[in-house]
């Protein structure tokens, strides 16, 4: 069974939201969850970083209950946060870009698998995963918004 691959993309700023939020604003708390993603991802339940020099770290994460993994992370300023679990062969890409109305995006990738999801199961249908996968991008960008109204960011 191959591996899977999946997007999700949201609005940083759909209407309504409150305070809007500025690209800068993205890529630091995009930088806060690379650190500290236990309350950007809850299915991570714990993070040692491991080493860190400002755009490239390396970090031990547990993903539920499951043995530690190893992630190496590469942030690409203003743009890619670039997540490798070389173990498993599996990619991840948080990218915050422009759509045609030149509105914030915030996108959420996965290669080779996504975290949480058993090999050896059946996906859900696209809907589904558009969901799940956007609802977790969702959460960044509401957690991001959470810092910026505290303070924080």
């Amino acid at each position: 069974m191959p591996k899977p691959n999946f997007a999700a993309s949201r609005l940083v700023n759909p209407p309504g939201a409150s305070p809007v939020l500025t690209e800068g604003q993205v890529w630091k708390g995009l930088g806060i969850k690379a650190r500290n993603p236990q309350t950007f991802v809850p299915v991570i339940t714990s993070c040692e970083i491991v080493h860190d020099d400002g755009n490239k770290l390396v970090r031990s994460v547990r993903f539920g209950e499951a043995e530690p993994v190893t992630e190496s992370i590469d942030l690409y300023e203003s743009t890619i946060a670039y997540f490798e679990i070389a173990s498993k062969d599996i990619h991840i890409t948080n990218i915050l870009s422009y759509d045609a109305d030149g509105e914030l995006v915030l996108t959420f990738s996965f290669a080779n698998g996504i975290p949480g999801y058993d090999p050896g199961e059946a996906l859900p249908e696209p809907k589904e995963l558009n969901k799940r996968i956007g609802g977790g991008v969702e959460h960044t960008i509401d957690r991001i918004r959470e810092l910026v109204k505290e303070g924080t960011i």
